[in-house]
Parts: C-alpha cells; structure tokens; sequence
C-alpha cells in the first residue's frame, strides 16, 4: 500500500506562484518558477534514459541549481545520493559503488573530480547541471513527471561513517524528511514571513532539510554557497528567519555582529553538528540570538531534539526534549534507564516517522541498529525527569571538526595501508579553530622509515581534507586489550600534552 500526497512544489505554484521560493546570487525562482524547472529537470533526466527508482548521485555546490536537483529528481521518482565535494576522488568512487548509483550530476566547477571519481570508481555517465536546467535534452513526453509523492518510496541515500571506518548509505523515505519537517513546523510554528537561510552544506542531512523545511512550509530558502560570517550578518538584518549552524560558526557569527542588536525578524538558530558548550550558548543568549541547540543524525533527517531558546538558559548543556512524534530513551544493557539520576547514562535510541529504513545493501549493519523500530544510535547520553536529553559522547570514538563528523577508524584504515605503518590510532586534539582535528599515533614497521610528509600525502590522496592527521607520533606499540581492542584513552596519555 502507498500512501500519495500532492507535491508540495507543485501545491505552492498553484497557492502561492509569486512568492519567492529560492535565491542565491545568482537565480530567484518564485515558486511557479521552480515548479516550471523542477519539472523540465525532471524531464530532461528521463530523456537521458533516467527513469524511477534511478540513484542519482550529485556532487554540486550550494545554490539554487542544487535545490533544483533535489526536487526535480523527487518529480521523476528517483533517488537522491547527495555527495560532498569535500570529499576525495576515491571515497566518491566507493560511495557511487554503494550506493549502486545510476548517473552523476555536477557542476562546471566540480567537473575534474566528477571525472576522477567515476574514473577511479563504477563506470556511470555524468551530466552537467547547467544542461539539465537549460533543459537542452528536454523529453517531450511531460506524462513522466510526478505531481505526487508516495511517502513510503525512498527519497535519499546520504552517507554517514561507522566505527568500521567504511562509509554506510543510510536510506531515507520521502515520509522520513516530511516527517521530520512537519515535527520541526510543531516547533517552531511556520509564518507566512518567514525566510530560511541555508548556510551550511546541501548534502549535509541539516542542509537538506533545510531545502524540505522551507518547500513544505511555502517560504523563501534563501542559499549560501558557503559559510560566510559577513553574509550571514547581512542576511540576518536582511530578514532571515530561520538559520541552522554549527559551533564554530556561531563563534564566528557572533566575533562579527558585535554586540549589534538582533533584528525582530530572527526567530530560531538551530545549533547542531556536536557538542555544544553551555558557555557559547549563554554567550549567544546574552546577545539576543535566539539558539535552539538540537540533536539528530543523518539517519533521522536531521533533529529529533530542540531546546527552545526561552529554556536554553534553565537547562545548560542539554539537547532538548523530543520533537512531537519522536519517542526517546536512553539504555543501558539493552534496558531503558531511571529517572535521570546523575549515573543513568547510556545508549541514546530514537523511534518515529522519521527514522531511516536501513542501509543500502547492507541487512547486516542494518539490523545492528534497527531493532523492533528503535533506532539504536551508538551515542551515550542521559535523559532527566522531565525528559531533557544530555549528550555525553558522540558515536563511539567520533569527534566533530568544524562541524564534520570525523570517526578515527576512517583514518586509521588508511593510515594502515601505509607499507610502512604497521599500526595507527586516531584522536580528536582539541582545537580553538575547528573544535578538534585529527592526531594520529603510529607504530613503524622494522627497518622501514616514512616522514609527516608523505603520510600527510598518502592521506590526502584518499581523504578529504578535514580528515588528514595535523600531526604523526611514533610509538613503539599501541595499548590494545588481549582481544585487540585499541585502548584510546590510554594512547591520548601517551601523545605529548600539545595533542591531547
């Protein structure tokens, strides 16, 4: 059984064609407008042979051709893969592989690592953006695009790292991001004046809802290619409404305004990505930014958590309590815990509409989480009384560098390939900049020698820039336990003070 429902692009033409839908310094479509592009991308995808159920993969920077994409590739009912450009040409070559992806999207600017990828990976053809919009290979056969959304059918797969240190395709419905839009509506409670700025990646879980948010509500997504402090101040005083960040970007933000007043129209600033220090959120509300600190994952479309700002001050450090339609608890063994006294810490698991379905071609990694509906995230935290959620750890040994999950293992599987490392470790060093950045401890094979600088390059050839260690420490061994686990905290003790 299906359940359809009219498209939300195609509603908001009919009801409100003039309002603008989405701008960038370069297009802004009013919502008649980018019904009418969605629809020619959409056919134009189909005349390339793309038809339902297709992967299409994408690898775009931020901006209103992006947003086209997403909702074209919804109006011919295939599946959105969203890739980071970030990302280095041999970790998209394995991503398009997983996820079985049938073409790739990009843009001119990306069009080399496009090329590298597809080259160094599974063998799909790759279309350019700017063709597409331009509807050059438009099909005369419009019959083939949607008008509605069955909310059962897979909209997304958006890859999220594992302890394993191998990416995982996590499988998103169209009811997924609409339930978690509609959660988020029940929060913040739409206005017809809104306007949502989107200053964080696209293919990010965060900046993608942010693209469903602002379409099922019928306001302007206003679109920024980067993250831009100066923009963003101009962008607040410009009317923005809603805007989602990270730590240091609020840090950022905040550097620039100055102590300047906010303006009326600014109603909530999502704060996710990581820990978030009770300190910066004080420092905000002493301010008069309206934070709402969050907690979700990829595998729940983004936020299942907020912490509305008139309640941030009376509980520091908490996440929040659940959005409306998301039940939460915390276990310990496999059991909920008590009341939220100080020592009922345990394993974070989520359950509602908006959890995913599974990983992609992976039954085995998916029923690891997925018990009996319950999202079991990997993430320690505590749930008090009154259901106010604390994350006290992010997935096992991750840590978050300038707001990018970083998960060690990924490094370290690198690292490893090294002919001349027999063994590596991972750690997150604390940085005023980003957060945290990666430290690698090695051990060296007998009679081999390797300087920073060619594992620095080995690391770059396979990993995205974020993930590439500042600094290599040698030691004679790592602290394993007798059954070979890595014993981190014991090889933190033994960096120098500097990379602790």
């Amino acid at each position: 059984m299906t359940t359809l429902v009219r498209d939300w692009i195609v509603e908001w033409a009919a009801a409100r064609p003039a309002v603008e839908a989405v701008v960038d310094p370069h297009a802004r479509w009013t919502y008649a407008e980018l019904e009418a592009v969605t629809r020619r991308m959409a056919s134009a995808l189909h005349a390339q042979g793309i038809g339902p159920s297709a992967r299409i993969a994408t690898l775009l920077g931020d901006g209103a051709a992006a947003v086209a994409v997403v909702h074209g590739v919804r109006r011919l009912g295939a599946i959105l893969v969203p890739l980071s450009r970030r990302a280095a040409p041999a970790e998209l070559a394995f991503q398009l592989a997983a996820a079985g992806a049938t073409v790739l999207i990009h843009d001119p600017e990306r069009a080399d690592l496009a090329r590298a990828a597809v080259v160094g990976g599974p063998t799909v053809p790759w279309l350019e953006v700017d063709r597409l919009l331009a509807g050059a290979q438009e099909d005369p056969d419009a019959s083939v695009v949607r008008d509605e959304v069955d909310l059962d059918a897979a909209a997304t797969i958006m890859f999220t790292s594992g302890t394993t240190g191998l990416p995982k395709g996590a499988v998103l419905s169209h009811g997924c991001h609409a339930a978690s839009a509609d959660a988020w509506a029940a929060v913040l409670g739409p206005r017809p004046s809104d306007r949502w700025l989107a200053c964080l990646p696209l293919f990010h879980v965060a900046g993608l809802a942010m693209v469903i948010r602002a379409s099922r509500w019928g306001v302007p997504l206003e679109v920024h290619d980067r993250f831009d402090p100066d923009a963003v101040d101009r962008a607040l005083d410009g009317g923005v409404s809603h805007l989602s960040m990270v730590g240091v970007q609020l840090e950022r933000l905040l550097e620039i305004r100055a102590g300047r007043p906010v303006p009326a129209t600014l109603r909530a600033v999502l704060l996710g990505g990581g820990p978030i220090p009770p300190a910066l959120v004080a420092r905000a509300l002493e301010h008069g930014l309206p934070v709402v600190p969050t907690y979700g994952l990829t595998e729940t479309a983004s936020g299942v958590t907020a912490l509305p700002a008139d309640m941030a001050a009376r509980h520091p450090g908490s996440a929040g309590r659940a959005l409306p339609g998301v039940e939460l608890r915390v276990d310990r063994d496999g059991w909920p815990t008590g009341d939220g006294a100080i020592d009922d810490v345990g394993e974070i698991v989520v359950r509602g509409p908006m959890v995913f379905a599974g990983y992609a071609d992976q039954p085995d990694a998916t029923t690891a989480v997925l018990r009996e509906g319950w999202f079991h995230t990997g993430d320690v935290g505590r749930l008090d009384a009154e259901g106010y959620l604390t994350v006290l750890d992010r997935r096992d040994d991750l840590f978050v560098s300038g707001g990018e999950n970083v998960y060690p293992a990924e490094i370290e599987a690198v690292l490893v390939a090294h002919p001349a490392v027999a063994d590596a470790a991972v750690v997150g060093s604390p940085d005023p900049r980003w957060g945290a950045v990666p430290v690698a401890a090695i051990v060296v094979r007998p009679d081999a020698q390797v300087d920073d600088r060619i594992l620095a390059s080995h690391c770059r050839s396979r990993l995205a820039p974020f993930k590439v260690p500042v600094a290599f420490h040698r030691l004679a061994a790592l602290p394993r336990t007798p059954a070979g686990k890595l014993l981190r905290g014991e090889v933190r003790a033994l960096l120098p003070d500097g990379s602790r």
